[in-house]
């Protein structure tokens, strides 16, 4: 651990969302988007159908906002000696002790498996899996900016707009030189 102890807090902004998010994103929106009007005609040319199912013609479509809504990542914070992936109802911590290397990968997230997360509706976060990095974590809005934080334990993928600013920060915090 770093001995200055008096570190200002910085905070990063995602990269502009990527060719990944924007295209699952569209996809998305175009799927819902269909599948509630193919819905709303089939319920309103059918005359026996009770006028509350119409309530399942707009869950949908408020299902999916949320959702993205959720998945948005607002920024990254570096708070002292941990870094923080700011989601709009969640707040991901991970400390910076330990951390072993911290570098730029815009490979990082090929022939990577889903394990459990958002595959790309406002970002891809979740936890993942490829041969490269073994097992990870993910929150990201553009793999072109991948940042791979890797500790004895763990990884991160994250992909902050101002890559080398992120890492000089983040290296002077975890006490790495180079």
């Amino acid at each position: 651990m770093p001995s200055d102890r008096f570190l200002p807090d910085a905070g990063f902004a995602p990269a502009p969302a990527g060719a990944r998010v924007r295209l699952a994103t569209l996809l998305s929106v175009v799927l819902v988007v269909l599948a509630t009007v193919v819905l709303a005609v089939l319920m309103l040319r059918d005359r026996h159908v009770p006028r509350p199912m119409f309530v399942i013609v707009i869950i949908a479509p408020a299902g999916a906002v949320l959702t993205w809504l959720a998945a948005r990542i607002r920024r990254y914070r570096l708070v002292g000696h941990e870094l923080l992936v700011e989601l709009p109802f969640h707040t991901a911590r991970f400390p910076l002790a330990g951390l072993l290397d911290a570098t730029p990968d815009r490979e990082a997230m090929r022939h990577a498996w889903k394990v459990y997360g958002n595959d790309g509706l406002g970002a891809v976060a979740g936890r993942f899996r490829n041969k490269r990095l073994g097992a990870f974590r993910a929150y990201l809005t553009d793999t072109e900016h991948a940042v791979v934080l890797r500790w004895p334990d763990r990884c991160l993928v994250i992909s902050p707009q101002q890559n080398s600013f992120f890492l000089e920060a983040v290296r002077k915090r975890a006490g790495l030189t180079r």
